[in-house]
């Protein structure tokens, strides 16, 4: 009796013990839970730092990635035009919304689904009622929110590509803010950059031949400024967009098989409050190769300059092939200059006394550019680069250290 009534006692107590333990890891469970939610619900929302920003926009941190990523490199001809497009609605977005004054961040207005749905045509009503329900949801057809051309109902690709072709490519948001405002709660201005098509490509089979059709340079920026206005309704609808200031830049782009990008068309900005587009502003931008007939055209001094430095590097290095460069034309105004020089790499001490050859044949040739830059590479390795902005008297140079 007595062995028994101290078992019980034995029991009651490791049973309150494990209660009592189980109790406290629930509540230090409880604790850290708590304490998680509290971390994550208060990540810092800044912006990055004054100092580093140099000629570019502060962003706001953590970063936001842009509701219809992936288009970009989805949607562009080549990848000359994606890169071009976003750093020249960039550079094009400066002279509205000044980097002094505003904070930036990627579309978060336009999502993928809807980007997609206005590349698509416009439906006619035959067309959506032989959709069947999941095509109709797919394409969001009830709501009708293509820009492109309606086919009409034609399903002829050559009548198509005659009388009803694709004309926009992609839409590319970019988001303003106060430069006070770090938690990017008060949208303050937009730019929506418009990728067109310069070709139309289309097959008359599946999976068959790819033809392509020229489109009319001066229909491109009609069609590019009817599907702006039409852009510019849909997002006043929006109640944090009513009042806001929206730039619109028009891009056509250049063709599938291309070694350069196209260029801006035109571009507007829509003050706070406005729902119609009065008067465009045209823009007159080229890249061209060098040395090629279309840089002659515009300043044959850069393209004769650019064939010296040519043929000086190749009379000072035995083994040199050529340079290939590339230049954009503002008018006639050469902005930004590109140039790849490629070598064969037997040492650093030679890729050093190339760089410095090189920085001296820059600073002889290409003093009327805004900006160039000189990649000279060993095939896909960097060696050193070659830089001057327009605030620079001197080109930066940088030999890398290790280019693997």
């Amino acid at each position: 009796m007595k062995r028994t009534f101290i078992l019980l006692i034995s029991a009651v107590v490791m049973l309150s013990a494990c209660g009592q333990d189980s109790g406290h890891k629930k509540e230090e469970g409880n604790k850290e839970e708590q304490s998680s939610k509290k971390d994550s619900s208060s990540v810092k929302q800044k912006a990055t730092d004054k100092d580093v920003q140099g000629n570019d926009y502060r962003t706001i941190l953590p970063f936001k990635e842009s509701q219809a990523r992936g288009l970009l490199q989805d949607n562009m001809a080549n990848s000359y035009n994606g890169q071009d497009f976003e750093s020249g609605l960039l550079d094009l977005s400066k002279e509205v919304f000044p980097t002094d004054k505003y904070l930036y961040q990627d579309g978060q207005y336009l999502d993928k689904d809807t980007v997609n749905a206005y590349l698509d045509p416009k439906y006619t009503k035959d067309e959506i009622k032989k959709m069947d329900k999941d095509e109709r949801k797919d394409k969001k057809a009830d709501e009708n929110l293509g820009l492109n051309p309606s086919h009409e109902g034609e399903k002829d690709p050559e009548k198509i590509a005659e009388h009803s072709p694709a004309y926009l490519s992609n839409i590319l948001e970019q988001d303003f803010y106060d430069s006070g405002d770090t938690k990017g709660k008060h949208i303050k201005g937009m730019t929506i950059g418009l990728a067109m098509n310069s070709k139309y490509y289309y097959q008359k089979e599946k999976n068959g031949e790819t033809y392509s059709k020229k489109l009319d340079s001066d229909e491109v920026k009609k069609q590019g400024k009817q599907m702006a206005g039409e852009i510019l309704t849909r997002l006043r609808e929006n109640k944090e967009l009513k009042d806001i200031p929206i730039h619109f830049a028009i891009y056509k782009q250049s063709g599938e098989n291309a070694i350069t990008p196209g260029e801006f068309m035109a571009g507007t900005t829509v003050d706070e409050g406005k729902t119609r587009i009065n008067e465009w502003k045209d823009i007159d931008q080229t890249t061209a190769l060098l040395p090629s007939e279309t840089a002659a055209d515009k300043d044959e001094r850069l393209n004769n300059n650019f064939k010296q430095f040519n043929d000086n590097l190749q009379s000072y290095f035995n083994n040199f092939t050529q340079a290939v460069g590339t230049v954009k034309f503002n008018k006639k105004s050469p902005q930004q200059l590109s140039i790849d020089v490629p070598i064969d790499y037997y040492g650093k001490a030679e890729t050093i006394g190339i760089t410095q050859y090189v920085t001296e044949q820059a600073k002889k040739y290409f003093d009327n550019v805004d900006e160039y830059e000189i990649h000279i590479k060993d095939g896909n390795n960097p060696q050193a680069l070659i830089s001057k902005s327009k605030d620079d008297d001197e080109p930066q140079v940088h030999i890398y250290k290790n280019s693997n």
